[in-house]
């Protein structure tokens, strides 16, 4: 007898702090922008890997127009090449950054979309119980 209390206890005290978090997540899918969605990584768990990303993404592409317009200012062709792989790579490195920067959106969104499943699976067992 005592179990099956203390369960609904846990289970009420689990649903409380669903509800909350359902409230404070108020931009439901469909409303959120991608700025949004963006200011969201920053506040998880990934907070500082979001930060170290995005300073990599700022870099890679200074450098890729540096590179660039070395590589049309210079006039000899062995030079030319490497300038052009430098290009080419910090390119590449920014679009690596970037591709992990929506992988870490479409992560959070899919969680977001978990806690709603979850929140109305509480409400629907609650509801079935009384």
């Amino acid at each position: 007898m005592k179990d099956t209390k203390d369960i609904k206890d846990i289970n009420q005290t689990i649903l409380e702090a669903m509800q909350q978090d359902s409230k404070e997540d108020t931009v439901s899918e469909e409303q959120a922008n991608a700025l949004q969605l963006i200011g969201k990584s920053f506040k998880g768990t990934f907070r500082i890997t979001a930060i170290v990303v995005v300073c990599l993404q700022l870099i890679f592409v200074g450098l890729g127009i540096y590179s660039t317009i070395e590589l049309f200012a210079e006039i000899d062709s062995a030079i030319k090449l490497h300038w052009l792989l430098g290009a080419l790579v910090s390119f590449i490195a920014f679009a690596v950054a970037r591709l992990w920067m929506f992988m870490e959106l479409n992560r959070l969104s899919v969680l977001r979309e978990i806690k709603r499943v979850e929140l109305q699976v509480a409400l629907l067992s609650t509801l079935k119980k009384t």
